[in-house]
């Protein structure tokens, strides 16, 4: 074997170490200074690498599965996609290293300093440990972009807990878009499948070019690629029968056309306004842990015509809740004379109990359920019109949010599992 001092040898010639045979390079490294060092794309598979002083290393793309790293001085090194698969990194000194990419599934962190460093899709998985990880903040992105937490500094233990949180979770990624009664439905028969994962939705992203990602939580050590194999096939299954129900309802109905077009104007009044709102920032979210909604979604913002009631009570987010409920108002002037009366007066009490000095927020929560179960109630006897389904899909998407800008648990509105007495 090679003496251990072969870096040395070399001096900065590494490019004459990275040409050697795998079996030349050095198995016993330990506490060698390669401070400064270029080592990209070098092999250190099983190398003993404890103790050494790799601070301001480049390893981008470098192989460091199984290495020894115990006690590493890591400090602002670039390991942008390098390979840390089941490496022993106990007590390594990561402080604002450059993990991008990294793959790490199966590594050893416990003890380890994370404080700065970049985690931007880093790849980890539950056999990856995380124990007593030494970290105050962290960055999602590059650039020292996307700060974890935005201000101040994790708690003990809060680091771990974050990250193992995400390892229990599957990311549904919708690139062209949503259908929102095919995707609750589908996830419905989701949970009866998979019962005893006690599944549910964590969060609904939308990502910059338009994706939207639905964040799905399962039990820890889920058979997560079946999951979501079966999450995509049972979608697929739901929309091209509610695609099938509507050309077939739309063929039946020709004779109201007239009817159709009333309402296809209605819809396109929304559109318009959908269309000269501002735009969901990035990152916008709302946590819909284990919510479920009769054919609802999370809908864009809609611009509304401000009208009596003022509320006092929300400051900052009374534009914002004026113009949900006359959103929700427009919307409703869509729906079947029954339900269009029942959410008229619905929407009445909901703005009195806003105007009062202290709302009630379980009354207000109550009002909110009831136009739930409206938009779900419509949605099943609507008869597949095109226009009135996106109207209650709209709607019960505007309770969703306008039950964000109040700071209603969301909890508080969602309906019981069908079938559910």
């Amino acid at each position: 074997m090679p003496p251990s001092n072969l870096l040395n040898q070399y001096g900065e010639n590494l490019k004459t170490w990275k040409r050697l045979r795998f079996d030349l390079i050095p198995v016993d490294l330990t506490k060698t200074d390669l401070n400064g060092s270029d080592l990209s794309g070098f092999n250190f598979c099983r190398v003993d690498l404890s103790a050494a002083n790799m601070q301001h290393v480049k390893l981008i793309w470098a192989t460091l599965s199984k290495a020894n790293l115990n006690g590493v001085n890591l400090k602002s090194s670039d390991l942008y996609r390098a390979s840390l698969t089941d490496a022993n990194l106990q007590r390594a000194d990561l402080s604002r290293a450059n993990l991008s990419r990294t793959h790490a599934l199966g590594t050893n962190f416990q003890g380890a300093i994370l404080t700065g460093a970049c985690l931007e899709d880093w790849n980890i998985n539950s056999s990856t440990n995380l124990d007593e990880v030494v970290c105050d903040y962290i960055y999602l992105k590059d650039e020292r972009q996307e700060r974890r937490p935005r201000e101040g500094y994790f708690k003990p233990g809060e680091f771990t807990a974050l990250f193992q949180q995400l390892l229990d979770t599957i990311d549904l990624i919708f690139q062209d878009g949503i259908d929102w009664q095919a995707l609750f439905q589908s996830f419905q028969d989701l949970r009866s499948q998979y019962a005893d994962q006690d599944l549910s939705i964590q969060a609904i992203e939308k990502k910059r070019g338009g994706a939207i990602v639905v964040r799905v939580e399962v039990a820890e050590g889920a058979d997560k690629a079946a999951i979501e194999s079966s999450a995509k096939e049972l979608y697929e299954i739901k929309l091209t029968l509610l695609e099938q129900r509507y050309r077939a309802e739309l063929k039946a109905k020709d004779g109201q056309i007239v009817a159709y077009q009333e309402q296809s104007a209605n819809l396109m009044k929304i559109t318009e306004m959908l269309a000269a709102s501002p735009p969901m920032s990035e990152g916008n979210k709302y946590d819909l842990r284990g919510a479920q909604f009769g054919g609802g979604y999370v809908a864009g913002n809609v611009e509304g015509n401000q009208y009596g009631g003022v509320i006092n009570n929300y400051g900052s987010n009374a534009e914002d809740i004026t113009r949900l409920l006359t959103a929700l108002r427009d919307q409703a002037q869509t729906f079947p004379t029954d339900q269009k009366d029942d959410a008229n007066d619905t929407l009445d009490d909901l703005e009195r109990d806003l105007a009062d000095e202290q709302p009630d927020q379980g009354r207000i929560g109550r009002r909110l359920k009831r136009l739930v179960a409206l938009g779900a109630a419509i949605g099943t006897i609507a008869s597949g019109a095109a226009a009135v389904s996106g109207d209650v899909s709209t709607f019960t998407g505007n309770v969703i949010e306008l039950t964000q800008q109040l700071g209603i648990p969301i909890e508080q509105v969602q309906l019981p599992p069908s079938g559910t007495p």
